[in-house]
This record gives structure tokens, C-alpha cells and sequence, in this order.
């Protein structure tokens, strides 16, 4: 009985750790899960229509990307390739003045015909970027091509409009935004939400220590015996 009693009590006691490490272990998943999950923001319809030139980095498309979000990371983009040649995308921060301001990240990329999607195919291309910042606020995407020959390549546009799509003017003293586009580049932005670091408090100063009062001298002491 003895010995039935300690393997039972084994058992248990097997069980009970097996169940704490698989609670671990599902806390641990969920906590991964948490940390590798991903917004995606688009303004596409998802359906496919039209295939544009591309501008050049003058008159770049515009997408004006704003999440709910105290603070977030860019982690990807998401495009629809039409055609295959080179591309420029670049990340913009959003100034005080409403236009695109200090660039973030920049990618050039020459597609190859493995790249490209029929439309219907559902084949999209995701380019990392990694490299950039922490952003809080809205974040601009610029899109051209930085060659204006037949090497350029295309990407494939929704009918849908969007207010938040647009066209840069190329003259200085005309709003960056003012070009409104009447159709949506398929170009997603994925993110993750992130925590802004907590400041730390400053030092408290140091109060002032009292001065130490000054010892008398060995002459007062010996006039003070005198007399």
C-alpha cells in the first residue's frame, strides 16, 4: 500500500507539473502571439482595375496612413505588382504643416515577371523595413519610379477613391496634398503596435550640507587661560 501510495503521489505530483508547464508554456505562446500580431491599413477596395504609369520621385503618389495608435512600428509593406521594373518607396515623418516631412526609410527595387500578379491571382509582394523608428502620429508612403523609361514597373490601382491619396505637386509654393488621386494604389502598410519608452525622473538635487562650524583656534584657547 505504501508503495501504491508514493506512486500515486508521483503521479500527481508529474501531472500537477506537467499542467504548470503547459500553462507556462500557453502563457508564453499567447505572450508571442501578442507580441507578433500586425495591423494592416489599406484603402484599397481589393479589386484590382488599373495598372498607371508610374510617376517620377517629383510627382510621387502620396498615402497618408493615420492608425489609432499612441505609438507604432512600420514593419512591412504589402503591394500588388503589375508590371515588372524598378521602384522607389519611401517613408515620410508628417510635419506640423501637414505634408510629408523628414524621410523615415527609402527602398528601390527592380521586380522581376515572378513578381507580378494578374489581379486575380492574389499574388502580393511584402518588402520588410525593418530599419525604421518608432512613429507616433500619421506617416506618409511616397511611390515612383525612379526612372521614367519602359524599365519602370507598375502597380495595379482600385477604383476606389480615398482622401487620403494623393499626388505630389512639384512646385514648392503649392500644397504637397493639394493633387487629389481618383484611384487607390494597392499598397498596404503593416504595423505593430508599440509601447513608447517611460521617461525617467530626474535626480532629485542634492540638499546643501550645513557647514561645519569652525574650530577655535589654539590661540584663542590660550588667551582665554591667561586670563
Amino acid at each position: 500500500m505504501r508503495a501504491l501510495v508514493c506512486t500515486l503521489s508521483t503521479t500527481m505530483l508529474l501531472g500537477l507539473v506537467m499542467l504548470g508547464s503547459g500553462c507556462a508554456g500557453s502563457q508564453r505562446a499567447s505572450d508571442r502571439s501578442q507580441l507578433q500580431s500586425e495591423l494592416e491599413l489599406a484603402f484599397d477596395d481589393g479589386q484590382p482595375a488599373e495598372r498607371p504609369l508610374l510617376p517620377n520621385p517629383d510627382g510621387e503618389w502620396l498615402i497618408r496612413f493615420e492608425p489609432t495608435l499612441p505609438a507604432y512600428k512600420p514593419q512591412r509593406l504589402r503591394l500588388l505588382v503589375a508590371q515588372p521594373g524598378k521602384l522607389r518607396l519611401m517613408l515620410y515623418r508628417h510635419d506640423e504643416s501637414g505634408r510629408p516631412g523628414a524621410k523615415l526609410t527609402q527602398l528601390e527595387r527592380t521586380y522581376e515577371v515572378n513578381h507580378t500578379s494578374s489581379g486575380l491571382d492574389g499574388k502580393w509582394v511584402l518588402e520588410p523595413v525593418l530599419d525604421a523608428p518608432i512613429v507616433t502620429g500619421p506617416l506618409w508612403l511616397g511611390i515612383s519610379a525612379p526612372t521614367s523609361d519602359s524599365s519602370a514597373a507598375r502597380l495595379w490601382t482600385s477604383r476606389r477613391e480615398s482622401n487620403q491619396v494623393f499626388q505630389r505637386d512639384a512646385e514648392p509654393a503649392t500644397a504637397v496634398q493639394s493633387t487629389k488621386l481618383a484611384f487607390t494604389p494597392m499598397v498596404r502598410l503593416l504595423i505593430s503596435a508599440e509601447t513608447l519608452p517611460t521617461p525617467k525622473p530626474s535626480a532629485a538635487p542634492e540638499a546643501a550640507k550645513p557647514s561645519a562650524a569652525p574650530e577655535p583656534s589654539a590661540k584663542k584657547d590660550k588667551d582665554k587661560d591667561a586670563k
